[in-house]
C-alpha cells in the first residue's frame, strides 16, 4: 500500500542526497505545512477562490513531488489546472482528493519517519 501512496525511490534520493537528516526534514516539512495547505485550497475552494486554490495546489504539488507522494502530486496538478482555467465546477471534488490522498500520504511518510529513525 505505501509503494502506491509514496514512491520509496524519493524518499531514497533524499538519503542519499544528505542522509537521514535531510530525508527526515523534508519529510516533516512536508507534514508540517501539507495540513495548512490542504485546509487553505478548501476554504478558498469553498469561497469560489481559484487564484487561492491554485496556489496552494501549487505548493503541495511541488513539496508532494519531493517527497514522493505521487498520487497527491498528480491530483494537486489536476486542481492547480482547473483553478488556473476557472473550471470551478471540477474544483470541489479535485480540492476532494488532495485532502484525501495527503492523509493517505502523511500516514506512510510517518511510517518511513520511523523507519529513519531506527
Amino acid at each position: 500500500m505505501t509503494a502506491d501512496v509514496i514512491d520509496p525511490a524519493a524518499v531514497e534520493r533524499l538519503r542519499r542526497i544528505g542522509g537521514g537528516d535531510l530525508a527526515r526534514q523534508m519529510i516533516a516539512l512536508f507534514l508540517e505545512h501539507g495540513t495548512g495547505r490542504v485546509e487553505r485550497a478548501t476554504a478558498a475552494c469553498s469561497s469560489g477562490d481559484a487564484a487561492g486554490v491554485e496556489r496552494e495546489a501549487h505548493g503541495l504539488k511541488s513539496s508532494a513531488g519531493n517527497v514522493g507522494a505521487v498520487r497527491l502530486q498528480r491530483i494537486a496538478e489536476d486542481a492547480e489546472s482547473a483553478a488556473g482555467s476557472g473550471d470551478l465546477s471540477a474544483l470541489s471534488a479535485l480540492v476532494d482528493g488532495m485532502s484525501r490522498e495527503y492523509s493517505a500520504a502523511a500516514a506512510a511518510l510517518n511510517g518511513f519517519l520511523a523507519e529513519l529513525d531506527q
